[in-house]
């Protein structure tokens, strides 16, 4: 039960938080499409993913506390990582306000660690939850999946500003051949080697691009 409470409490932060950071600190880090930002930052409306994220949050939140379908141990295994999540969302905005450019990468690294242990809790538990009605139980993998989706982009995203805030390039063939880098990276850590070897090819291409332009331009000239 006590878990079960701290995670309502944890998910209206998350809903009330936003609103309050910007209001103390300015909300400038988190201002979508804002000037200097990396061409790799998605457009500004695929933040509003996270008005989604909240609601499912405190939906199924509340849920878990007054149910009383069986299955209450589930719930409070789950409420544990669930916890540290709706906490790390919080304290993202804090960081994004006091030290945007390595705390809020730290902060996103923590909450993926839970989310896949949440999600690991889930799965073991499958057969369990499946004994739920079908609204609760929809409302727990749509929230685990969107959640987990969401933040394994913005991770890369948090680390992608981090890196140009420290004086990476974000532009020019550099810039371009880092990220498509950093998705072959990431996409041979997720299993999916179709995009992997697309981005492969295209960092490829970009560099024998430059390459071939670098030993035409004193021709050219």
């Amino acid at each position: 039960m006590t878990w079960r409470v701290v995670l309502v409490v944890l998910a209206v932060g998350q809903v009330v938080s936003p609103v309050l950071v910007t209001a103390l600190g300015g909300g400038e880090f988190t201002t979508s499409d804002r000037a200097g930002e990396p061409a790799i930052v998605p457009a500004g409306y695929a933040f509003s993913i996270w008005g989604l994220v909240e609601a499912l949050c405190l939906a199924y939140a509340v849920w878990a506390l007054v149910t009383r379908t069986p299955g209450q141990q589930v719930r409070d295994r789950l409420a544990r990582p669930l916890s540290v999540v709706f906490a790390g969302f919080t304290l993202w905005l804090v960081a994004a306000e006091v030290e945007p450019v390595w705390s809020t990468v730290a902060v996103f690294v923590v909450m993926v660690t839970a989310l896949l242990k949440a999600l690991s809790t889930a799965l073991r538990h499958a057969a369990d939850i499946a004994r739920w009605h079908r609204a609760p139980r929809v409302l727990l993998w749509s929230m685990l999946g969107v959640y987990t989706g969401w933040s394994s982009v913005a991770i890369w995203v948090n680390l992608t500003t981090a890196l140009a805030e420290s004086g990476a390039p974000v532009d020019g063939p550099v810039g371009v051949a880092w990220a498509l880098v950093a998705v072959v990276v990431a996409a041979a850590q997720a299993g999916q080697p179709v995009p992997a070897v697309i981005a492969a090819v295209a960092s490829v291409c970009v560099g024998a691009a430059t390459a071939l332009f670098r030993l035409r331009r004193p021709a050219l000239s």
